[in-house]
């Protein structure tokens, strides 16, 4: 009986985190389009490329060099992935800046492409693209491109794929994609003040693809304060911040503001310290109890790996690393 509360307890939590249905993003493959034309079809948004080679990322084929233009970053507060490596890479509109005056949130030109590349012991696995094909958060196209066996050429997966190339990595849905990012502003998570590293960050100001202006910043306290809010911020953040429609249902908050001088003020510390949850989940009912990992909620959740497991997506393994940095944190008495 235990068990079958458990399961539809987590049923409830689920469809609360996924209640809004995604857009119309599943625009259609073809293998005719020309990722340099912004233009649209029909009014709408352009056909995805029907090929990884053919997304512009790289000059030519998929192993080769990346293509002019193609602009690799990294960020300070990784999503964790089950320790899959990753590489980001960033292609503007020809003279397109990145818009930082909304400090929380960038704003991305029309035509900005984003990449992320995973490599699984050192094999390609999946990119994922998100194309800007509007001047809305709205025009936002995205799919997944899953290598071939031989890694020839990667195709479009829009309905995911699970254990991709002899792994235990799952490629995602369209819908896994949305319900992420649209957490993100202007929908992408990894490039803003608090994610940017500083070199990124110096360079990208130096060449003009951000302005003078823009802010960037390290999460606030000491190095056990940054460490934990900047895992939180970086791996929760998009979903329990302002932006998700979760925030309509919960008051949880785990994005970081910019501009926040005092880890006592954190959203992560002010909306779960002594904060009762939604839920009695392995013995929690609170989503922090100061000085106590295991009487935490979102420490123990962070611990399991089945339907209600946090994050509830996209990993399979627990990280040791990022949990143990939480509960340090907790242990500290936030």
């Amino acid at each position: 009986m235990l068990h079958g509360i458990r399961f539809f307890c987590a049923i409830g939590i689920l469809l609360a985190a996924c209640s809004d249905p995604s857009p119309a993003t599943d625009a259609a493959v073809d293998a005719s389009v020309d990722p340099a034309d912004e233009g649209t079809t029909d009014g709408g948004a352009p056909p995805l490329p029907a090929l990884l080679s053919e997304t512009s990322l790289f000059a030519a084929g998929v192993d080769g060099p990346y293509a002019a233009g193609v602009l690799t970053y990294s960020v300070r507060h990784p999503l964790w992935t089950d320790g899959a490596e990753k590489q980001r890479h960033l292609r503007l509109p020809p003279g397109g800046t990145i818009d930082t005056s909304e400090p929380d949130h960038w704003a991305f030109p029309e035509g900005t492409r984003v990449y992320k590349e995973f490599l699984v012991d050192g094999v390609p696995v999946e990119t994922r693209l998100l194309w800007k094909t509007g001047p809305t958060v709205d025009d936002w196209v995205y799919v997944s491109y899953r290598y071939r066996p031989d890694g020839s050429d990667a195709d479009p997966v829009p309905d995911g794929e699970a254990d991709v190339r002899g792994t235990t990595h799952d490629v995602p849905d369209q819908a896994g994609c949305f319900d992420c990012h649209r957490g993100g502003g202007d929908f992408v998570l990894g490039i803003g003040a608090l994610q940017l590293d500083r070199v990124t960050f110096d360079r990208w100001v130096g060449e003009g693809v951000l302005p003078p202006e823009a802010p960037w910043e390290e999460p606030p306290g000491d190095e056990t304060e940054r460490a934990a809010l900047g895992y939180l911020h970086g791996n929760c953040g998009h979903c329990h911040g302002e932006v998700h429609p979760l925030a309509r249902m919960r008051q949880m908050r785990l994005r970081l503001p910019v501009g926040l001088a005092d880890a006592d003020a954190a959203p992560a510390r002010t909306t779960t310290v002594g904060q009762g949850a939604q839920h009695l989940i392995e013995g929690t009912d609170t989503l922090v109890v100061a000085g106590e990992p295991d009487r935490s909620q979102v420490y123990v959740r962070m611990g399991l790996r089945d339907i209600l497991q946090m994050p509830t997506r996209g990993t399979e393994e627990v990280d040791d690393a990022g949990r143990a940095a939480v509960a340090a944190w907790i242990l500290a008495g936030p």
